[in-house]
């Protein structure tokens, strides 16, 4: 199977170097979050969205296979009162925080799709690929000032309370989502998708760990550390450090073909693809030979 793949994906290279055909587009929709504030439920994700904006550039390999580049900002933010979990209600935790994203990925249709009229005007696609951001939670204070978490430390980062140090405001994620494209004339495209990216931070909400002992602490980080002034004792959950938080975008796209000039490889690549190509073919020969697939 990993070789069938790979005769695929190196047939698509092959095919770049004949015929691109070149996107760009813009994205209009909405951002949203799933962590450890706010709603429990993965199903109410949409119902607390905020509105993001993004562009992307896209080349079409061939009918099957394009490959995406985008960048998106959006916020996301989240509020223990709205959750249906009387612990999260009783924390009283709250926060929003901005995302940009930089992302790189591959769509696969289902159907063959190029903006053009002779081809399939309509298909649903799936995405994955990965992604770099930027985040910086911050909260409201009892003085209405805005306060950013990641810098006062509120799980004792950075202090003697804590082994941790701050977390960094940038890391990484794998996205995978869904979408439903048509095309309009030959030169425009309209979609509709779904994208999750789980991220390799627990930190996008500033909660993960334990509560600090609050005598380690600033005054301010006390006070965002528990604006519900419950009884806590150090080392109790504040919470769940084995999961990490996700983010998600939402909407709708619309992109423009623009003009393609069919590309010219070296001589010398399209030799190392075929070559490539035929002793994958010979493994993949091997393989399935000495693995026992034929029908006995």
């Amino acid at each position: 199977m990993i070789n069938k793949l790979f005769i695929i994906l190196m047939t698509s290279v092959f095919g770049v170097c004949q015929a691109q055909k070149n996107e760009l587009g813009i994205f209009i929709g909405s951002s949203g979050y799933y962590g450890d504030i706010g709603h429990d439920k993965f199903g109410e994700v949409l119902l607390y969205q905020s509105p993001a904006i993004g562009f992307f550039h896209k080349i079409n390999f061939h009918d099957y296979l394009s490959y995406r580049s985008s960048f998106k900002i959006g916020t996301i933010k989240a509020d223990d009162s709205l959750s249906n979990e009387e612990s999260r209600r009783t924390r009283n935790l709250k926060f929003q925080s901005q995302i940009i994203d930089l992302s790189f990925g591959f769509e696969f249709n289902f159907y063959k799709f190029f903006i053009k009229k002779r081809h399939t005007v309509f298909s649903p696609y799936i995405y994955g690929g990965i992604s770099f951001f930027t985040f910086n939670p911050q909260a409201k204070n009892n003085r209405g000032e805005w306060v950013n978490l990641q810098s006062i430390g509120t799980e004792g980062q950075g202090t003697l309370a804590s082994k941790n140090e701050k977390y960094p405001l940038n890391n990484w994620a794998i996205p995978f989502g869904l979408g439903y494209k048509v095309n309009y004339g030959q030169k425009i495209a309209f979609s509709i998708e779904w994208t999750w990216h789980p991220t390799k931070t627990d930190y996008l909400d500033d909660v993960s760990g334990y509560y600090a002992d609050e005598d380690y602490l600033s005054q301010e980080a006390a006070e965002m550390a528990n604006p519900g002034n419950i009884e806590i004792v150090s080392g109790k959950s504040r919470g769940n450090p084995n999961n990490n938080d996700w983010y998600n975008f939402f909407g709708f796209t619309m992109s423009y073909k623009i003009k393609n000039k069919p590309i010219k490889c070296p001589k010398s690549f399209h030799l190392f693809l075929l070559a490539t190509q035929k002793i994958d073919c010979l493994v993949l020969l091997l393989l399935v030979c000495t693995e026992g697939y034929f029908p006995k």
